[in-house]
């Protein structure tokens, strides 16, 4: 017993298989399986036509008018701060939210400080749910090291 004949009654090793169906059908109509002939003509004509249509969307595209939103933006002006200091401020004392105070933003440096004091005076006094706090004072710090140059971009001359 071969792989061939796995399966099929009354094969005897060794005879000849029966021809296949599809062998069959190819014998009754030849003409149906013949290859397609293509136009290479019209191939690079179908070919040149989409790349025009989706040069032409390009090009629309590029030439649509700015919205509308980018005339009401403020302009950024040019900041007076050093970021040099504002690197410094963070790493001397960024968890008391000095550098967010160095770069015209006191509202946030305030919630910094309040959080990171508040949080230290009551680990201090033994409240040990204040530590959740001092770990969040820690990762706001971190991300202010990321943050810093778009917080020094955009403090502006005042």
């Amino acid at each position: 017993m071969t792989a061939r004949t796995f399966g099929r009654k009354g094969m005897v090793p060794g005879a000849a298989a029966a021809p296949s169906r599809r062998a069959a059908f190819v014998a009754r109509d030849p003409d149906h399986f013949e290859p397609a002939e293509f136009d290479e003509a019209a191939l690079r004509r179908a070919a040149f036509v989409a790349a025009e249509r989706g040069r032409a969307a390009e090009q629309a595209r590029a030439e649509q008018p700015a919205p509308a939103d980018v005339a009401l933006r403020e302009p950024i002006v040019a900041t007076d701060k050093s970021l040099t200091t504002a690197y410094a401020l963070w790493f001397a004392a960024g968890l008391a939210g000095a550098h967010r105070f160095y770069l015209r933003r006191p509202l946030s440096g305030a919630l910094q400080a309040v959080l990171f004091l508040g949080c230290w005076g009551a680990s201090l006094a033994e409240y040990y749910a204040a530590f959740g706090g001092l770990a969040l004072s820690c990762l706001w710090m971190v991300a202010d090291g990321f943050l810093i140059r778009r917080l020094h971009r955009t403090a502006g001359a005042r």
